[in-house]
């Protein structure tokens, strides 16, 4: 059944996660970007707003959530798709918007059957292989029926973002359609990220200062970041490292510290609130990537290049799509931490070339601009293409 003629400056942004951590912040900025080029957003979601700089929620119902064995959770997964349609469904007769805008999840059919159903073109906003990724890094029950349904999502939309093109090749390799699928980088809003006071491009900071931002989790290398930076002397002289965050790791990289009587020299803020966050990036000098999974736009590498941070990075495929070695950045070899200290080495002893990598990554978000504001203006050529 069509949808009667559409509202051409109303949208309908739909996702049905918890609106926490980095996806939080993607959500809240997206909506922020589509309202500042004159739209009307209506969101369709389990939380009425993100909880910005949150790991997780709290509240019973994430209490029984996580009590769930694997096989109920996909299945209310799945299930939720009839109450998730008709809230949408609803939405959209009543609203009558130009396009619904999705960010999805696994499972998740609500935005491509209410599109068939009515319509109304989907844009589909795909940031990690779900199926893959948790059936690769946690426990996914119903692998054929989650990756059936992430095809099924990715073509039918209108149009569907990867946010990379690593990301865009995995899609394809399972069936997406290559005509249907454009690659969009996360983005970052430079409002929040003034510039940095005129240095003298050879004077070295009476104290450098490494940082790390996001959640402390195993696989960002932060212990082994941590004893190879000690192993290859780093430490020495006026050098700090700032890790700016919190998480299940955080036990370990204490223990770290103080067995290797780094008190002084490391400092780990916990969780900081988003305005916390922005006051406090600028006192890095050298902003850290540790390691980042193999299709993501990590968020963090634009806030780093939005502050003018020098950054030592992978050098895997899609992180080379954001950085060029010696121009915006610093790469090494994805895993060899001594390869990764010694490229901040190299930065730590040429004080002139931190002030140029990090003014060349602030450059490159403008002349790309790699912007919220501009990626809802890429989402509006899309649709009228």
């Amino acid at each position: 059944m069509p949808a009667p003629r559409s509202n051409e400056h109303i949208m309908i942004y739909h996702h049905r996660t918890q609106g926490v951590d980095a996806q939080g912040i993607h959500i809240h900025e997206m909506n922020k970007a589509f309202k500042d080029i004159g739209y009307s957003v209506h969101k369709v979601s389990l939380y009425d707003e993100e909880a910005v700089g949150s790991e997780s929620r709290s509240g019973f119902l994430s209490r029984i959530v996580s009590a769930l064995p694997g096989p109920v959770y996909e299945l209310l997964e799945l299930g939720y798709n009839i109450p998730g349609t008709l809230r949408l469904y609803l939405a959209v007769r009543k609203l009558r918007p130009r396009f619904i805008y999705e960010r999805y999840s696994l499972y998740n059919l609500a935005g491509a059957l209410v599109s068939r159903l009515t319509g109304t073109p989907l844009v589909l906003e795909v940031n990690a292989p779900l199926a893959y990724e948790k059936a690769k890094y946690g426990k996914l029950y119903c692998k054929r029926l989650a990756q059936r349904c992430e095809t099924f999502a990715v073509n039918s939309a209108h149009t569907t973002i990867a946010v990379s093109e690593v990301l865009r090749g995995m899609l394809i390799s399972e069936g997406g359609r290559a005509d249907h699928i454009t690659v969009m980088h996360n983005g970052v809003n430079p409002a929040e990220y003034p510039p940095a006071p005129a240095q003298s491009p050879s004077q070295a900071p009476d104290r450098l200062t490494l940082g790390f931002v996001g959640w402390f989790r195993d696989w960002h290398g932060l212990s082994e970041l941590l004893i190879t930076l000690d192993e290859q002397g780093a430490f020495r002289g006026n050098v700090h490292l700032m890790l700016i965050g919190d998480g299940p790791l955080r036990p370990r990289l204490e223990e770290l510290i103080a067995g290797r009587g780094l008190t002084d020299h490391v400092t780990i803020t916990g969780a900081l609130g988003r305005q916390d966050l922005l006051r406090t990036l600028p006192k890095l000098d050298i902003a850290l990537q540790p390691a980042a999974p193999p299709y993501a736009s990590p968020m963090k590498l634009f806030e780093y290049m939005a502050a003018g941070k020098a950054i030592v990075a992978p050098a895997q495929a899609n992180i080379r799509e954001i950085l060029t070695d010696g121009e915006n950045g610093l790469l090494f070899t994805p895993g060899d931490w001594k390869n990764m200290v010694g490229r901040i080495m190299e930065l730590i002893a040429e004080p002139a070339l931190i002030r140029r990598i990090g003014d060349a990554a602030r450059k490159d978000i403008e002349q790309n601009d790699r912007t919220w504001q501009g990626n809802a203006k890429r989402v509006e050529k899309l649709l009228k293409g």
